[in-house]
């Protein structure tokens, strides 16, 4: 009941700000704006979102060899798609993940150190947008008329430097593994230090972890690019490519607010940021959607593939973590 009430909390306030939003604007010009679009701009666009994918495969892909799981990039590759499709399709993107880590398990017979590398990647690639987001947010301080955002920023960038730090420190993991060791419910605690163990693996393959952080910088720098072409191809020649690496990570940490992926509360965070520009309400929406429609259509690709396994007899465990 109480998760029922959380997601329709999150509709709620994703609906709620989406209709705010579509009213203060003028509908028809946005429909106008996505539908004279440029077709070529918006190929690349498409192109731009499917190499940030690939970045991401790469980025799981050197955890997992240097772990030892031998699965194939394209697989992985196969894998995030289907993750996406899960987290555009469920109320959360813990769906992805979790199915994610599922295929990846049945691929590699690795099912902790499959859940260890998908929390692993997820935790480096926040790192990597949030540290990228805490230096664009001194930029735009003279926007904001409050500071919540910021603390919002610190906190979360505090709350996974300290958990990485903690992996990597042998004394707070042992202590931090016997604690877990005294959960003997469903033996709950056994299978959570079997996932810590993979993480306090890298401990000492900084190498790796580097090189996980710089690919999740790429992606991100890749996400840019694909709003700055986006900007180009609906005519919105005042957005500047310089004002987008300022503007996307920081929408990224406003769409951690409760809400279904971002919606609404990222478009927001482009009403707040564009708008100071002297953008319409309309112009910055019809970006914003069409930042948010690139990758529901390209994680339909994961849908297929996703039908193409539950024909061969691998279903993805959607929300029940028992089959991890």
């Amino acid at each position: 009941m109480k998760k029922f009430l959380l997601n329709f909390l999150r509709l709620g306030i994703s609906a709620g700000l989406i209709g705010y939003l579509i009213y203060i604007a003028d509908l028809p010009e946005i429909f106008d704006l996505m539908g004279s679009m440029n077709l070529a701009g918006l190929a690349l666009a498409f192109a731009a979102f499917f190499l940030s994918i690939i970045l991401l495969a790469f980025r799981w892909h050197l955890l997992n060899v240097s772990y030892g799981i031998q699965t194939s990039l394209n697989k992985l590759t196969v894998f995030y798609l289907i993750g996406q499709f899960f987290n555009n399709f469920l109320p959360t993107s813990i769906g992805g993940d979790l199915a994610r880590a599922y295929y990846l398990a049945k691929d590699s017979g690795e099912k902790s150190a499959s859940v260890g590398t998908v929390l692993l990647e997820r935790v480096i690639g926040l790192l990597a947008t949030l540290s990228l987001a805490f230096i664009s947010l001194f930029w735009l301080m003279k926007y904001f008329h409050t500071r919540r955002i910021i603390y919002i920023t610190v906190i979360v960038l505090s709350i996974i430097a300290a958990f990485l730090m903690s992996i990597m420190s042998r004394r707070i993991y042992r202590k931090f593994s016997k604690l877990l060791s005294l959960i003997t419910f469903y033996q709950i605690g056994d299978k959570i230090v079997k996932v810590m163990d993979t993480l306090h693996y890298y401990r000492d393959k900084k190498v790796v972890l580097f090189g996980t952080y710089l690919y999740s910088l790429s992606a991100q720098f890749i996400l840019i690019v694909m709003n700055y072409i986006l900007a180009r191809a609906l005519g919105l020649n005042e957005i500047s490519f310089g004002y987008l690496i300022l503007v996307v990570p920081v929408t990224f940490v406003i769409g951690l607010l409760p809400s279904i992926n971002g919606i609404g509360v990222r478009d927001t965070g482009y009403i707040l940021l564009l708008g100071r520009i002297g953008l319409e309400p309309s112009q910055i929406l019809s970006l914003s959607f069409s930042v948010t429609i690139i990758p529901i259509l390209i994680s339909l690709i994961g849908g297929v593939y996703f039908l193409i396994y539950r024909q061969k007899g691998i279903e993805a465990p959607l929300l029940d973590e028992e089959r991890i």
